[in-house]
C-alpha cells in the first residue's frame, strides 16, 4: 500500500490541499472552503486513496486550527509545518512562482522529508487558552506603554513632574489633579492637559483589562503547572507565556531542540580552522523574552544559582549581555525539564482536569 501525504496551505476563507506520494509526485489538488463542508470534501478526497493519509498544515494554530481539530477528531495524523520550512522547500522547487497550490505542495514535500523534525499537532484547550490570554495581556501592556510615553511627552511640555511608575492608581490620580490645576493658563497648556487626561483614561482602562486577565491566569496556572512556578523568576504570567508558546514539548526531541525553538542555542558559524558561534536571532522571540525575564530576576537574587553562574561567566571575561545569554541557555534546560513534568502529569490524568 502506497504512502500518501497531504500539504495544506491555510487561509481565512479557503485552504489549498495537495496530495502527493512518497516521492513527491502530485496525485490530486483541491481547494476547499474553510468550513465544515470543505473539511468533509478534503476528507473524502483523502479516503479515495484507500490508505492512511498523513497531513501537514501550515497555520495549524491560526486559520487552520478548525481543520486541524476536525482531522484529529477523525483520528488522522496531523503535523504543523512552519512557514520558514515551506519557504525553504518552495525555494528549491523546480517549478517557479508562488500560488496556494504551489505552497501546499511545498508543505507536502516538507512533510515527506522532515516529518521526524516537525511538531505533531495535538488538541489542547488549556495551552490555547493560556497562549491567548498571555498574548492579550502582552498586547495591552504594549498599548499601555504607548500611552505612558504619550503622557510623559505631554507632561514634559508643561513641566509636570511624574512618578517613576505611571501605571499605579495613586500616581495617575496625582497627575490628573496636577494637570487639571494647570488649566486656564494658556491655550497651548490646555491642549497639553487634554492630551494628559486622554492618556490617563487610556492607561486606567488598560489597567482594568490587565488586572482581569491576571486574575484569570493565576488560579489556572497554579492548577495546571505548579512545577513551573517552582523556578525562581517564573510567576503566573511568565508561566502562561511559557506553556502557551512552548506548546506540547513531547514534540521536541530533547532540551537542545527546545533551545533551538527558543532561540537560545548558539548558531555554529565555523569554517576551516576557525571554530566559532554567533548569537541566535531566530526562534520564538516571545519564549526568548520570557527566558530573559527569568534570567534577570535570578541575577538580581543574592546567592541564587543563577546569580552565581552569571558572576562566574563575568569572571571568565564575558560581558554582561554574553553572560545573560549563557544563563538563558542554561535556564532553557531547567524550563524544559519542568515542562516535561507538566505534560507527563497532564497526560496521566483520566480527564481534562485542568480545564
Amino acid at each position: 500500500m502506497r504512502d500518501v501525504f497531504a500539504g495544506v496551505d491555510c487561509h481565512k476563507t479557503i485552504h489549498a490541499v495537495v496530495f502527493v506520494d512518497s516521492i513527491g509526485s502530485e496525485l490530486q489538488a483541491v481547494v476547499i472552503a474553510n468550513d465544515s463542508a470543505g473539511f468533509e470534501t478534503a476528507l473524502s478526497a483523502a479516503q479515495s486513496f484507500g490508505c492512511q493519509v498523513v497531513w501537514g498544515l501550515e497555520g495549524a494554530g491560526g486559520y487552520g486550527r478548525r481543520f486541524a481539530d476536525f482531522l484529529v477528531g477523525k483520528n488522522a495524523t496531523v503535523f504543523e509545518v512552519p512557514g520558514n520550512v515551506t519557504k525553504r522547500h518552495r525555494k528549491n522547487a523546480t517549478r517557479p512562482g508562488k500560488t496556494d497550490t504551489i505552497d501546499a505542495k511545498a508543505i507536502a514535500e516538507a512533510l515527506i522529508r522532515e516529518q521526524d523534525r516537525l511538531p505533531r499537532y495535538r488538541q489542547s484547550e488549556e495551552l490555547l487558552a493560556l497562549r491567548l490570554r498571555y498574548d492579550q495581556r502582552d498586547r495591552l501592556v504594549r498599548q499601555r506603554t504607548v500611552e505612558v510615553n504619550r503622557l510623559k511627552a505631554a507632561a514634559s511640555m508643561i513641566d509636570l513632574k511624574l512618578e517613576d511608575d505611571c501605571t499605579k492608581s495613586s500616581a495617575l490620580g496625582a497627575v490628573r489633579a496636577a494637570a487639571i490645576a494647570r488649566q486656564g493658563q494658556r491655550h497651548s497648556v490646555d491642549a497639553y492637559v487634554d492630551e494628559i487626561l486622554i492618556a490617563l483614561e487610556a492607561i486606567e482602562r488598560i489597567n482594568v483589562h490587565v488586572a482581569r486577565i491576571e486574575r484569570a491566569l493565576i488560579p489556572f496556572v497554579e492548577a495546571l503547572a505548579p512545577e513551573l512556578l517552582e523556578v525562581r523568576g517564573v510567576g503566573a504570567v511568565t508561566a502562561a507565556g511559557l506553556l502557551g508558546h512552548a506548546g506540547d514539548v513531547r514534540n521536541l526531541r530533547n532540551a537542545d531542540a527546545f533551545a533551538a525553538k527558543c532561540g537560545t542555542a548558539p548558531v555554529p558559524c565555523s569554517s576551516g580552522k576557525t571554530s566559532a558561534v554567533r548569537v541566535n536571532t531566530g526562534g520564538n522571540r516571545k519564549l526568548n523574552r520570557l527566558l530573559y525575564t527569568i534570567a534577570t530576576t535570578q541575577v538580581r537574587t543574592d546567592k541564587h544559582a543563577g546569580r552565581i553562574y552569571y558572576e562566574r561567566k563575568r569572571s571568565e571575561g564575558h560581558n554582561s549581555r554574553a553572560a545573560l545569554r549563557a544563563l538563558k541557555r542554561q535556564l532553557t534546560k531547567v524550563v524544559y525539564r519542568q515542562l516535561v513534568k507538566v505534560h507527563t502529569r497532564l497526560q496521566a490524568l483520566p480527564t481534562n482536569h485542568a480545564a
